[in-house]
């Protein structure tokens, strides 16, 4: 048939419908939009969502998902999985490359295959649910909070890999400054 995209008015990817306007009876028109807009609301219609064809499994320890296969990977109770959400259009996502195998071969050693380490290709691909401000998007999705923890801290090797493991070892704290109080910001000497 002849799909058409329905794009919220906020631009929201990850709440796209696609309606297939050619089985709709011309003669319906607004009728057939309608019973659309109904089986939306009921859930009869589920959203678009882009995805590349599966990849052929690679032999590095980076995995990548795809739109078809990232709700399943990010909700897979048995693992912890952290996901780079990256456009090869991006410089700073090309820089990361390397690191980024870095650390899953690092987490794939470390956490006994408790890990994954993922990355998505945004511009061919969406997240349901999910549509990141800018790339390179780091998000740590473990076992106890499947909803995900983002990562906005260096992208160096090493602070990642702590991140993870402080997040795995429930730590309050992980990443960034701590907050100070008030009297310790007041006594706080910095030395150059």
């Amino acid at each position: 048939g002849n799909n058409t995209k329905f794009t919220p008015p906020d631009g929201s990817a990850a709440a796209a419908l696609a309606w297939d306007a050619g089985a709709a009876d011309a003669d319906a028109g607004a009728g057939a939009v309608v019973a659309f807009v109904r089986a939306v609301g009921s859930g009869e219609v589920a959203p678009y969502v882009r995805s590349a064809a599966a990849p052929e499994p690679q032999g590095g320890a980076v995995v990548e998902l795809v739109g078809d296969s990232h709700a399943a990977a990010v909700g897979d109770a048995e693992r912890d999985v952290l996901v780079q959400y990256y456009s090869p259009d991006c410089g700073h996502c090309r820089k990361l490359a390397p690191v980024w195998s870095r650390v899953a071969e690092r987490l794939s050693e470390s956490e006994g295959g408790e890990v994954v380490v993922a990355q998505m290709d945004m511009s061919a691909n969406d997240a349901l649910g999910f549509e990141p401000e800018g790339f390179p998007t780091l998000i740590f999705y473990p076992r106890t909070a499947k909803q995900g923890i983002e990562y906005d801290g260096s992208r160096d090797e090493h602070d990642i890999v702590q991140f993870v493991k402080d997040v795995r070892a429930g730590k309050p704290h992980i990443g960034g400054l701590p907050d100070l109080a008030e009297s310790e910001v007041e006594g706080a000497k910095v030395e150059l």
